[in-house]
């Protein structure tokens, strides 16, 4: 048996942009100072810390249509996949009380991420509406392009990187 993955009607392009603005912004997170120990002591960027740093910093964004596309995001909202009774159920993500726009924007991207990286986006079988999750990584590579601006010192390590 082999894989006859991806699908055909795979953006690829816009995949791989995500794939690698998302792990490269991952990288410079880590190297900035942004990280924590995971599993294992595996190294881990620390997203909450960062959420915290840049709280309030979204309206500072000078990237045409940033702030559309945060709402059209929050708007998208991927869920995430949760176990429910040993099967596989999707959950939406809710912003906390007192989470700034921020912590939840950041959390859906890293929802995004997880899903797409992770494969969580068939559970049931192959989805029948793609055009719902190139929105969401469009989306998401706004924002990501947003939280460049407005930390010097993550771009720092992004420019270095390229």
């Amino acid at each position: 048996m082999t894989f006859k993955l991806p699908p055909t009607d795979l953006d690829r392009d816009l995949v791989l942009n995500f794939f690698w603005k998302f792990s490269v912004f991952e990288c410079a997170l880590k190297r900035e100072g942004f990280l924590r120990a995971g599993r294992n002591n595996g190294a881990e960027p620390d997203w909450d810390n960062f959420s915290r740093e840049v709280q309030g910093r979204f309206a500072q964004v000078s990237i045409p249509g940033f702030a559309e596309a945060v709402g059209k995001f929050r708007q998208l909202a991927p869920q995430r996949q949760v176990v429910r009774n040993g099967h596989l159920g999707w959950d939406s993500i809710m912003q906390g009380d007192g989470e700034s726009d921020e912590a939840y924007v950041l959390r859906l991207l890293k929802t995004a991420r997880n899903n797409l990286f992770h494969g969580g986006k068939y559970p049931d079988g192959p989805i029948e509406e793609v055009a719902h999750d190139r929105e969401i990584l469009r989306t998401a590579l706004v924002v990501l392009d947003g939280c460049y601006e407005i930390h010097a010192g993550v771009q720092r390590w992004i420019d270095e990187a390229a």
